[in-house]
């Protein structure tokens, strides 16, 4: 048994008895000898009681008891032999454990898990399995010590092939060194000579042209002599197949193939040997980038809206693919098979989820071409603003500063029936759908929130009306100019939630408001649960919009109306189905927003030329009139080759990154631009206008070679001229994942014009690799290329690494074990159990306090020393 203390700083406070000791000792007492050191020793221990208390003293029990904690490996690496070994030798450890210890499993792969708690009963299966495309030892270390007891003596140990390729199993060594806990170790690696064959490699040049034979050169490792088949797929389409004969080490199998059509062209290289142990590195891909004419991705919002583009552009010998927005090409290998992506009057809503960012990647990154065309879908109106499509162009979505916007007349049409008093709505049968829902505040009151949001956010050139509805048609506020928010509000607040649904009353009074407004832009913001069975609101809305009016509408609760969703496709606006009537305020902001800042401008005007520009080469002999545009703002370093009279921008170009983009602000069909399409010019224009987004086929280009072997992926650039060399080339490499992500690296001189940078290998996916090399912050010369990662370094050959085990179990103590019983041998460890003792200490003092008291007081005979009795006496 041994004393220990928590807090042993505390001890030093015992030295307060040594004064206390000496002052008794020196001072001429009055007490006898007896009494002076009687109370002076109770004193002593109450003091050296609460000393001890507060140093946390406790006894610690010496233990036996030995938890051990198994790491076991359960990544790909580990064949099915290797794992059913490693299951057997736990469960015989287990059942070799002395009585009194305890054991814990922690199971591992990229991640770990906890597979059995220290004490907790075997055999129950693991809740989860660890991701086993990678093997991450550092993480099962670190979990290991954490469930390791400090009552117990303690161990590790690691049932692995040592094949580490995440983590860093070195540093979590260490910690467990520091602990004091051992890690030992049984080595799961497959006995040598074990048949595997892999394709290391699939290496096939960056770029090439239409047309051309190249060789992709396919690298397989094989532990053995065998024969086996290749077979090369190109698109999925079978371009090759032979059979080889394999030699222990590596093989390489050079094959010729074709390049066909223009873009990025994929190959695959599957392997079949005769004998192997796992088909998950038996595939390996690469992409090669087939150049060939330009290739125009035009995507139109309407079917139609890009016909006239693409037959401008076929007469001028460009070919274009016409899509629509939702089957824009995601990611930036698809994306990259052409040179320029035209939006013709698409809303931003309309485009894949991630085809905003893809777009601006393409531009920045890819160095590609973006040009937008204008419409009552896009720039402003179609939501670009504040998107990284906005950020490519060379306009923003804004006001131009000083100029006059339309003005706008906006109607809010609340729903003020019975619905409305209660906080949910899941359905059109009060009854059965929970009609009311009071636990918290009433849409109604919500509602009048949002709309004095609003008009706070309008300026007093706009007019606000607010209309609420039940089974009629109620005018709260009539439509007017420069309205209050205070006034607005002291007439909302009172609107009384009660009556029957009318959807139809409401928009037909908002749309005979608007009717009597000279407004340019007119909007509708609706709220309701739609639940409406009289009138025709889709009828309504329709004629709403071919008077130029848009409609918006807001669907509360979850269980709202479907026909809701038609009804603002039919007007023209957008649809928000709200699940959280607490979002209300803020989309009636936003759209409130939307509505009045961005707009469009409708009226005969000739552009006016404003700067010199490729696009308009030839053309400069005049131009025909346009009938609108949509109102932007140009961007600092943008050139503004057409505005309007006032000066706001119709046609602007700027360099974006590596790439370009075009603003175009009037449309391309037979409204604003019915004078441009029936132009003579107009087939050159539409070229000029697409044909200086695309790359320029001036610019010198950049041969890149990538390789990927084992970890580690290379990328090499060769200067085509020693020109480029010249004056120090600034040469960097932005390797691009699918998600978005980006890593930019410098290249560095290796030898005349042969730069080189080296980088772990990714994660298995498609990465684009874009270079340029710049000098005084001009890209001179660029090019693109693609990294394909088939498959995780998990699969790989010569994954296990006996000697990592060896070395972990050198640098905490531990050994190599090849009996279960080993698990569970002593450690060497002094661990016990500890039990404070910091209570009863405190009581001690506590009891002591009344005895030393007593002892002064009840010791009256030994007040005086002797002498002083007979002094006393004799007096």
């Amino acid at each position: 048994m041994q004393i220990g203390f928590v807090f042993p700083s505390a001890l030093w406070l015992l030295l307060v008895l040594v004064p206390l000791w000496a002052l008794a000792w020196l001072t001429p007492g009055r007490r006898a000898p007896a009494g002076r050191w009687v109370s002076l020793a109770i004193r002593s221990l109450l003091i050296a009681a609460l000393v001890l208390a507060l140093a946390g003293a406790r006894v610690v029990t010496p233990t036996a008891a030995l938890t051990t904690v198994f790491l076991v490996d359960r990544s790909d690496s580990i064949a099915p032999d290797a794992r059913a070994r490693a299951d057997a030798f736990v469960r015989a450890a287990q059942a070799a454990m002395p009585a009194g210890d305890r054991a814990a499993v922690v199971d591992f792969g990229a991640d770990a898990l906890v597979a059995q708690m220290p004490g907790a009963d075997d055999g129950a299966p693991p809740p989860e399995t660890p991701a086993a495309a990678g093997t991450n030892i550092q993480r099962a270390v670190e979990l290991g010590l954490a469930l390791l007891p400090a009552e117990t003596n303690q161990r590790l140990v690691l049932l692995s092939d040592g094949g580490e390729n995440a983590g860093a199993a070195q540093a979590a060594a260490r910690a467990a060194a520091a602990r004091g806990v051992p890690l030992s170790y049984v080595d799961l690696a497959a006995p040598p000579g074990t048949p595997e064959a892999l394709i290391g490699e699939l290496h096939a040049p960056a770029a090439v042209r239409a047309g051309q034979s190249f060789e992709l050169t396919v690298t397989v490792e094989s532990s053995v002599a065998q024969p086996a088949h290749l077979r090369i797929l190109g698109d999925g389409q079978p371009v090759a197949e032979r059979d080889v004969a394999l030699r222990p080490g590596l093989n390489r199998f050079p094959v010729p193939v074709d390049a066909r059509g223009a873009g990025f062209q994929r190959f695959r290289a599957e392997l079949t040997p005769q004998q192997d142990a796992r088909a998950e590195n038996n595939a390996a891909e690469a992409l090669v980038q087939v150049a060939g004419p330009p290739k125009v991705l035009l995507v139109e919002g309407q079917p139609g809206a890009g016909q006239n583009l693409k037959d401008a552009l076929a007469a001028a010998q460009v070919q274009a693919d016409l899509i629509a927005p939702g089957a824009l090409p995601q990611g930036l290998g698809p994306l990259g098979g052409y040179g320029a992506v035209v939006l013709v009057n698409v809303p931003a809503s309309a485009l894949p989820a991630s085809g905003l960012a893809d777009l601006a990647a393409y531009v920045h990154d890819l160095g590609r071409g973006l040009v937008m065309i204008g419409g009552d879908q896009s720039y402003g109106l179609g939501g670009y603003a504040k998107t990284p499509v906005e950020a490519a162009l060379p306009v923003s979505m804004e006001a131009p500063t000083g100029a006059i916007r339309p003005r706008l007349a906006i109607v809010y049409l609340l729903d003020k029936s019975s619905s409305m008093d209660a906080c949910h709505c899941r359905g059109p049968s009060r009854d059965k759908d929970g009609f009311f829902d009071h636990n918290g505040r009433a849409k109604i009151d919500l509602g009048k929130d949002a709309v004095i949001a609003s008009v706070k956010a309008l300026s007093q050139r706009d007019s606000v009306g607010v209309i609420a509805f039940d089974n009629v048609a109620h005018t709260i506020v009539p439509l007017q100019a420069g309205a209050q928010p205070d006034a607005v509000q002291q007439a909302i607040g009172p609107i009384p939630p009660k009556g029957a649904t009318n959807v139809a009353a409401g928009l037909q009074a908002a749309a005979d408001a608007l009717a009597q407004s000279d407004a340019q832009l007119k909007h509708v913001i609706v709220l309701t649960d739609g639940w409406s069975q009289e009138g025709d609101p889709l009828g309504i809305a329709q004629q709403m919009r071919q008077a130029g009016v848009t409609l918006t509408v807001v669907a509360e609760g979850v269980g709202s109306s479907p026909a809701l969703q038609q009804l603002a496709d039919t007007g023209g606006g957008r649809y928000f189905p709200v699940a959280s009537m607490d979002d209300v305020p803020q989309i009636f902001l936003q759209e409130t927003l939307q509505a009045s800042s961005n707009f469009l401008v409708e009226q005969p005007f000739t552009p006016q030329y404003a700067a010199k520009s490729p696009i308009l080469a030839g053309l400069e002999g005049g131009l025909p009139q346009l009938y609108g545009y949509n109102g932007t703002t140009p961007k600092q370093t943008a050139t503004v080759a057409l505005a309007d009279p006032a000066g706001a921008p119709v046609l602007a170009q700027w360099q974006y990154g590596l790439g370009r983009a075009v603003a175009w602000t009037s449309d391309t069909k037979a409204k604003w631009a019915r004078d441009w399409v029936g132009w003579p010019e107009f087939p050159r224009f539409a070229a000029q206008l697409v044909g200086w987004a695309l790359p320029s086929a001036a610019e010198q280009p950049l041969s890149v070679d990538i390789r990927s072997s084992g970890g580690q992926t290379a990328i090499e650039v060769t200067l085509p001229s020693s020109d480029l060399a010249r004056g120090g080339l600034d040469l960097r490499a932005t390797v691009l994942s699918a998600d978005g992500a980006r890593q930019e690296l410098p290249l560095a001189a290796q030898s005349a014009g042969v730069y080189r940078a080296t980088i772990a290998s990714p994660p298995q996916g498609t990465y684009m690799v874009q270079v340029a090399g710049a000098r005084g912050g001009q890209v001179l010369a660029q090019a693109s290329a693609a990294l394909v990662v088939p498959y995780s370094a998990e699969y790989r050959a010569g994954q296990a690494n006996p000697a990592l085990l060896a070395a972990l179990a050198q640098a905490t103590g531990g050994a190599r074990i090849d009996q279960p019983a080993d698990a569970f041998a002593p450690t060497g460890q002094r661990a016990g159990g500890a039990r404070e003792i910091a209570l009863p200490l405190l009581l001690l003092a506590l009891a002591l306090l009344p005895v030393d008291i007593l002892a002064r007081r009840l010791m009256a005979l030994w007040r005086l020393s002797p002498r002083a009795r007979a002094a006393r006496t004799r007096a």
